[in-house]
């Protein structure tokens, strides 16, 4: 069998394969921000193909961090009939639901949430937004919150694993990037705390939900590479990330098998001498033969497939027969024996 399609527990959580489908926003939630029927389908439809791990898409943690019409919610109770729903037919497939936590921060959009965007600096972040104002610090404090509040009620709803976009240029991220972060006080300057924001939401998070559920971030270093990102800034990220007590941690990158920081070696390499924590790399896996590539190489322990699988709902049943001429297994997935 392919090093794709072979399990993998983390803690009492088994997957019956490295893969993942990455978090893809639809633009089909209602106007309210609540599941429809359509992402019933899409979703399991891409379960049922075998997909070992579903990550539902960028969902927002509070109105003002809404940045899609028809993007998912989950900070009211009328969001979780319908998340229920869909964590249900995800494990009706046979995949490990996961659901991807957001605030838009300065990329949130005042036409969808009908209100002000905010972000650590007033700065444009796009030519085509608008200037965010600078959050306090008793706001920053109740951001963080409000992802706690957003993860209690994903698990609520049966949702196994959390992840925390930290990543894309979205409020965490717009915090870790200098360019736009431009506070001076505990929240900016240096990276270790222009990091804090995310690190502190993770830690929220974890205390929140307890120790049994997962819970990881995901991270990008492709938007900063005009800011002087180094391979020791990548350690100080995730060695704050893992004493935030993830689980995993989730790379997004323009293409997986990319060398990073001036060298041949991709980032989930990079990633790899400096932490412990299994890796989810996205970017550019869609050719099965780069996907098995990436974790015979120890770039990563998982693979994210995105738009390869948004086009092909079948894609990894498809990928099973390419590598292993032969039907994706059948592989208890969920909590490990």
């Amino acid at each position: 069998m392919s090093l794709l399609f072979s399990p993998y527990t983390i803690r009492h959580i088994t997957f019956r394969n490295r893969i993942a489908l990455a978090p893809m926003v639809q633009e089909k939630g209602d106007a309210d921000g609540c599941v429809t029927d359509f992402l019933l389908e899409h979703y399991g439809e891409r379960a049922a193909a075998g997909t070992g791990l579903i990550i539902v898409e960028a969902t927002a943690v509070e109105p003002a961090g809404r940045c899609w019409p028809g993007g998912l919610c989950a900070f009211a109770p009328q969001h979780l009939p319908g998340l229920r729903r869909l964590a249900e037919r995800i494990h009706a497939e046979g995949a490990v639901a996961a659901i991807q936590l957001v605030h838009g921060g300065p990329q949130a959009r005042p036409a969808v949430s009908g209100l002000e965007s905010v972000g650590p600096s007033d700065v444009r972040p796009k030519h085509d937004l608008t200037i965010p104002r600078a959050l306090t610090i008793p706001e920053i404090l109740a951001i963080e919150g409000r992802f706690a509040d957003a993860a209690a009620l994903a698990l609520e709803a049966g949702f196994d694993a959390i992840e925390i976009h930290g990543a894309h240029g979205y409020l965490l991220d717009s915090f870790l990037m200098a360019k736009r972060n431009l506070r001076e006080d505990e929240y900016g300057g240096t990276l270790e705390k222009r990091m804090r924001l995310l690190v502190e939401t993770c830690q929220q998070v974890r205390r929140r939900i307890g120790p049994r559920p997962l819970l990881w971030s995901r991270v990008c270093a492709f938007n900063k590479q005009f800011e002087q990102f180094s391979p020791r800034d990548l350690g100080v990220l995730l060695a704050g990330l893992e004493g935030a007590g993830l689980d995993m941690v989730h790379l997004s990158t323009e293409d997986g098998l990319l060398g990073y920081f001036d060298s041949a070696k991709p980032l989930g390499k990079w990633a790899g001498e400096m932490t412990r924590l299994p890796r989810i790399v996205a970017g550019h896996l869609g050719d099965p033969p780069d996907a098995e590539r990436c974790l015979a190489e120890g770039i990563s322990e998982f693979v994210a497939i995105g738009s390869y699988m948004l086009n092909n709902p079948t894609w990894t049943r498809k990928a099973h027969q390419k590598l292993d001429g032969q039907p994706a297994p059948t592989i208890p997935t969920g909590p490990a024996a």
